[in-house]
C-alpha cells in the first residue's frame, strides 16, 4: 500500500467515524423527544402519516429497549 493510498484509507475511516457519529448524536436527540414530538419533526408531505410515523418510533424504540435488556 502506498502512502497516498494509505492516506486516504485513514481519511476515509475519519469520514466514516465522524458520520457515524453524527447519526448517533442525532438519535440520541430524537429519543429525548416525546414518540409524537419525534413524528411532527420528521413527517414530510406525502410521507407517511403523523400516526404511522409515531407508530413506526414507538415500535423502533421497544425493539431497540427488548435488545438492551436481552445483552444486560
Amino acid at each position: 500500500m502506498t502512502a497516498r493510498s494509505l492516506a486516504a484509507a485513514r481519511d476515509r475511516a475519519a469520514a466514516i467515524t465522524a458520520a457515524a457519529r453524527t447519526w448517533r448524536h442525532g438519535l440520541d436527540a430524537m429519543d429525548q423527544l416525546t414518540s409524537a414530538d419525534a413524528a411532527r419533526a420528521c413527517y414530510q408531505p406525502g410521507g407517511p402519516s403523523l400516526a404511522e410515523l409515531e407508530r413506526r418510533i414507538r415500535a423502533d424504540r421497544a425493539t431497540r429497549a427488548r435488545g438492551h435488556r436481552a445483552a444486560a
